[in-house]
């Protein structure tokens, strides 16, 4: 009876086996459509990921492949395209564009039953993944996970991308009492008659790994993976220490272009680092609807009406600390010796945007932290609020650096109030209704776009105290350009929202020092100024740089002026239009294409050699979006500002993005 059981149970597993070889390479569906010509997004994307699919209701622990079929289905309905790993890899190196809706799907682990069951769902809504599996698996003994044999058929299955998750599975240091570590996130622990490893070796030891976990795939799947996720997630530029993120992070940039290494989130910016990407898994109890709600509540937003309620909403991500809401006031508590943190969700890639709230730092040495344009651990803007000042600080790596220092009176008690309006590379910032720096901060490019977070130190205290935040607001604004004869003809003094001012070439010579005034008013309004050398032979570009210089307040041109506009003119300008923006784009300038109607088939035409910073179009945006789906594929569509309606006899043109 044993005997027959076995032999039954054999059969059912080839029976398995052979209907998972005919799934992944023999049963011929049509491929999913990517109909890249039409993507015009350059935002970001949405990653879910999926531990493993079930056919056994009883399995609590996996997402059956009836309410998988549910979510795909959902997702499809709600708009939602799937791209694959290359198209990723292409958004962030290439700044290629993606669909509106954009998913990347991906199951972790390597489980065979991931690809079986899902594969008829992929099928029926038309939906591509990715499978990231160890590269050990691959070769081991344990028939549970995809084997060689059977990789290469994924491989070459158009619904499918392969990515690494590491090559070896196996924890290590593993304790009587339960303890362990993954692979690439410590030293191996002393053993009998043996020292502990080295940092040498075991920089040695990660180099090994990640080269492995690509090689056995290329080896024996025939294709190079694109893709990484990193194990444990959370630890690699988060809390793993820096002598053992170093050798991980290196080796990670030498074979894989794109990792992800946190979860909790699920949607990434086009401003994130590619190797340090995020995704959301999904739980095995989530129906379609709170996975959508899951979605949203992560998504990008230009405005929040009542910070009171976000808590509740569950738009903070808190990784440090507990957040409350105390009526009116979030309170941030910090733990023990350390900063808490909590970031909005819903802000990545915030570029131009205001601020307003009232900080209260905790009692003694406490501070309160507004994070604007957070990236990661070592990329911000803050502002630190004590007691006694309010700091502005600025991280673009391993150094914090101070920027600008507001000492607060000496009688001054109780909260801060804060009114902060970055746009651009520049900062204006005003404590308790004072413009306190005479002109704006000036950023660096690193912390052009990032999330807005708040923070809370109470270091010294064994027991911290919270940091009270109230009267937020919140809200983000587009570019906005205007183009005049004369700097006088700008209204500055309402120039809160306006990130940019376009004037004629002549300004270097008619007046240079009163127009070397007025750029410094522009400058004290955060408005990037430009000079127009539209009309203009490109060769007179040499001849405006050298007038910059040589001007009677060259310094002053040349610190505070942004860039140039130039024009696209004849087909045999062309070339040298080209050089021209180079030469600027070498000495630091931006360049902005100014286009006129008739001049828009040239420009879709153009050499792709041609890549300006700014697009201006001497029009209204056309009544028909699919019009302008053949730049918006090319040029980012957040860079192309159209000509604005004006008032009669008014002296200025704006230009503004289409609404």
């Amino acid at each position: 009876m044993r005997k027959c059981f076995r032999y039954l149970l054999q059969y059912a597993i080839l029976i398995v086996f052979g209907y998972f070889i005919y799934q992944t390479a023999f049963r011929r569906e049509t491929p999913p459509v990517h109909d890249r010509a039409a993507w015009t997004q350059r935002d970001g994307f949405v990653a879910l990921s999926y531990g493993g699919i079930t056919i056994d209701e009883r399995v609590h622990s996996l997402v059956t492949k009836e309410r998988l079929r549910e979510q795909l289905a959902a997702l499809a309905k709600a708009g939602y395209e799937t791209v694959t790993t290359d198209d990723l890899v292409d958004f962030y190196t290439k700044n290629k564009p993606l669909p509106e809706k954009a998913l990347y799907l991906m199951f972790e682990g390597g489980r065979k039953d991931s690809v079986l069951f899902s594969q008829p769902v992929l099928t029926g809504v038309g939906f591509n993944a990715a499978l990231y599996l160890y590269g050990d698996h691959l070769t081991g003994w344990n028939r549970f996970f995809v084997r060689q044999n059977e990789l290469r058929k994924i491989a070459d299955n158009p619904f499918w991308d392969v990515g690494a998750m590491g090559f070896h599975s196996e924890l290590i240091n593993q304790t009587p009492s339960g303890g362990y570590a993954y692979y690439l996130t410590e030293r191996l622990a002393a053993a009998p008659g043996r020292p502990e490893e080295s940092l040498e070796a075991f920089g040695v030891r990660v180099a090994e790994d990640f080269t492995l976990a690509r090689s056995s795939i290329e080896t024996l799947g025939k294709v190079t993976p694109q893709g990484y996720v990193f194990m444990p997630a959370n630890t690699l530029g988060v809390s793993l220490p820096e002598a053992l993120a170093r050798p991980n992070a290196e080796a990670l940039a030498a074979n894989f272009p794109l990792a992800f290494t946190r979860i909790g989130e699920t949607y990434n910016s086009r401003d994130v680092d590619p190797r340090r990407l995020t995704r959301m898994q999904v739980a095995p109890d989530w129906s379609a609807e709170r996975l959508l709600l899951e979605i949203e509540s992560r998504q990008p937003r230009s405005r929040y009406m009542d910070f009171t309620q976000t808590v509740r909403q569950g738009l903070w991500q808190t990784t440090l600390g507990e957040l409350t809401a105390l009526g009116d006031t979030l309170a941030l508590t910090p733990p023990a010796g350390k900063d808490g943190f909590a970031r909005l969700r819903g802000t990545e890639g915030f570029e131009n945007f205001t601020v307003q709230l009232k900080a209260m730092p905790p009692e003694g040495d406490g501070a309160a932290l507004v994070y604007l344009r957070y990236r990661d651990f070592e990329s911000f803007l803050r502002i630190r609020v004590t007691a006694q000042r309010v700091t502005v600080q600025e991280k673009t790596g391993p150094t914090l650096n101070t920027i600008f220092q507001y000492v607060l009176p000496l009688d001054h008690a109780g909260s801060v109030a804060l009114d902060a309006c970055v746009k651009g590379n520049r900062l204006l910032l005003s404590v308790d209704g004072k413009a306190v720096a005479n002109y704006p901060i000036p950023l660096t490019a690193e912390t052009r776009r990032g999330s807005l977070a708040l923070g809370a130190s109470d270091e010294s205290d064994a027991a911290p105290q919270a940091a009270g935040f109230s009267e937020m607001r919140l809200a983000t604004f587009p570019p906005r350009w205007i183009s005049a004869q004369n700097i006088a003809d700008v209204p500055l003094g309402d120039a809160r929202t306006l990130t940019a001012v376009v004037l004629p070439t002549d300004s270097l010579e008619a007046d240079p020092l009163r127009d070397a005034a007025a750029l410094i008013t522009a400058a004290a309004g955060g408005v990037e100024v430009h000079l127009d050398l539209s009309g203009q032979d490109p060769a007179v570009v040499e001849e405006a740089l050298a007038r910059v210089a040589d001007a009677p307040a060259g310094l002053v041109f040349s610190r505070l002026l942004r860039g140039f506009v130039l024009t696209l003119g004849k087909p045999e300008d062309l070339g040298r239009l080209i050089q021209a923006a180079a030469k600027l784009k070498a000495k630091g300038y931006a360049v902005a294409l100014r286009v006129e109607a008739g001049a828009v088939p040239r420009l879709v035409e153009a050499d792709l050699g041609l890549a300006p910073d700014w697009l201006l179009f001497d029009m209204p945006p056309p009544a028909d979006d699919a019009a302008t789906t053949v730049l918006e594929n090319r040029f980012d569509r957040s860079r192309m500002l159209y000509r604005a309606a004006s008032q009669a006899g008014s002296a200025t043109v704006s230009y503004e993005v289409k609404r």
